[in-house]
């Protein structure tokens, strides 16, 4: 094995260092420990769906006694511990990491086992492999007779070249496949798919496919009802554009500046930078995790149920953290070629954002914000659920009438149809407006 000297030079490395070099190896254990706990409740959800619920306790639910929780974390960990030791698992391959022997040849089983009972016998003591005077990257079970963990990526011209197998031959394969399968079994049963059912009760919703197919317009420009209480389809879509319009272009306009705020490459250069970067990337994230339909029930209350004005500042909030994580990412991937050009000239740094990263990023700005549009013209057909104001208002009020209205489904497709026409034509002429930009 071509393993590193011990030489005093090894205690040169510091800590930072020595944990730089060990986190693929910590991130794919944790990986691989939360992979094995997913199955495990996946074994433990089936077995109440087709055991427990049917042979023992109709009313009942399978759960885990007290002592049956550390239990599984437990056997979860030393899972994901058999699996680093004989160096199979899906974290090691996602992470490019690799356990050789002597000369980069595959461990034997020996080696393997070895490694395995080193592991436990060591555990307690990893962490004094950050303080010793080990090599860099290698753990206190690492070693010529148990096998060491190499970074495929570093050792590849040393290697000797192997013949690629089917993907139902490896560990990794395999191992995903029943992931996926796993994932999928429980989605189908989480979810209650019954494809009988559609088939069953298709007699069922056939005349509200009918009514919804054959709309009628009869309030296309007319009110409602007599005392104006609702208006015209026309003056709700005019309603739902101008919301989504104010949202737009107001929480560009402030997503703009901010979007500088949570870029790397403009906040990363000193402790303070990080700080303000840190910060507004967790704004974004924190409001862009919200839903608007969420905000627009705050707003709602605030000024009025069934108030435009609330879905507009809804739509705006979300637009800030959206359009500003668009933005900023716009940001890092600018070309710094130009910024170093004219930063070596002695330009501040704003000057550098002025003249080198502006004029890089407006077209991709203008073609995200155009977008933004068309999204928030169809979020604005669902916040009027609960009191957003907009098209949505007549398209939930026509559905509450079903049963005292003949006709009600016949008005429920008629503003399903002219929301789609708008849409359509908005993403039109985007799109045609992206194209230019282009």
């Amino acid at each position: 094995m071509k393993k590193p000297k011990k030489s005093k030079s090894a205690r040169r490395y510091s800590l930072p260092d020595r944990l730089a070099v060990l986190r693929p190896r910590l991130s794919a254990f944790m990986l691989d420990w939360a992979s094995w706990g997913y199955a495990t409740y996946g074994v433990i959800y089936l077995l109440n769906k087709y055991w427990y619920l049917r042979y023992v306790n109709f009313y009942g639910r399978l759960t885990l006694p007290a002592w049956g929780w550390p239990v599984a974390i437990l056997a979860t960990f030393e899972l994901a511990m058999l699996s680093h030791a004989f160096g199979q698992s899906i974290g090691l391959n996602l992470f490019g990491l690799k356990l050789l022997g002597p000369d980069y040849a595959p461990p034997r089983m020996s080696q393997r086992l070895r490694r395995y009972v080193a592991l436990h016998l060591k555990l307690l003591f990893q962490p004094l492999a950050l303080f010793g005077d080990r090599p860099l990257g290698m753990l206190l079970h690492d070693g010529e007779r148990a096998g060491c963990m190499f970074q495929i990526a570093k050792i590849k011209d040393d290697l000797a070249p192997e013949k690629p197998r089917k993907w139902y031959l490896t560990y990794r394969g395999l191992c995903v496949a029943g992931l996926l399968g796993l994932t999928f079994w429980l989605g189908w049963k989480i979810t209650a798919i019954n494809l009988q059912m559609l088939v069953d009760r298709v007699g069922k919703s056939g005349h509200i496919w009918h009514d919804l197919v054959t709309p009628s317009f009869t309030y296309l420009t007319e009110s409602v009802n007599e005392r104006g209480h609702l208006y015209s389809i026309t003056y709700y879509m005019m309603e739902t554009i101008f919301m989504a319009f104010f949202a737009t272009v107001t929480g560009a306009i402030v997503a703009f500046p901010l979007s500088f705020l949570g870029a790397r490459n403009i906040m990363g250069f000193n402790a303070v930078g990080w700080l303000i970067y840190t910060l507004m990337r967790t704004v974004f994230n924190a409001l862009r995790s919200i839903e608007s339909i969420l905000m627009a029930v705050l707003f709602a209350v605030w000024v009025g149920f069934g108030n435009p004005f609330a879905g507009a500042l809804a739509l705006f909030f979300h637009t800030i953290a959206a359009l500003g994580k668009l933005y900023s990412e716009q940001v890092e991937a600018v070309d710094p070629g130009p910024l170093e050009a004219i930063a070596a000239t002695g330009a501040r740094r704003w000057q550098v954002v002025i003249y080198g990263v502006i004029p890089q990023i407006i077209p991709s700005y203008l073609a995200f914000t155009l977008y933004r549009w068309d999204i928030n013209i169809r979020m604005a057909t669902v916040i009027a659920l609960v009191g957003g104001g907009g098209i949505g208002t007549l398209l939930f009020y026509f559905k509450n009438e079903v049963g005292r209205l003949d006709d009600a489904w016949n008005q429920v497709g008629a503003v399903i149809v002219a929301i789609v026409i708008i849409v359509w034509i908005l993403d039109y002429i985007s799109a045609r407006v992206r194209e230019k930009i282009g």
